[in-house]
């Protein structure tokens, strides 16, 4: 199966697809089920996978000292 998309929609499919990703990341790390916690790292090995064609997911955004500190 092939998708065409627009170019003006990849931004948008690549930043949905990474925030899922980056939940992801928090579900797998918080849950004790190792059967579930299987099925989350497949999934994110499938996100990976879409994201590739569009460039990865996104770079993380850069840390900020708080205001005034």
């Amino acid at each position: 199966m092939q998708y065409q998309i627009a170019d003006e929609h990849v931004d948008v499919l690549r930043g949905v697809l990474d925030a899922a990703l980056r939940e992801l990341r928090y579900e797998i790390a918080d849950t004790d089920n190792s059967r579930y916690k299987h099925e989350l790292r497949e999934r994110e090995v499938a996100l990976r996978a879409l994201l590739v064609p569009m460039g990865g997911p996104l770079p993380d955004a850069p840390r900020t000292s708080p205001a005034g500190g």
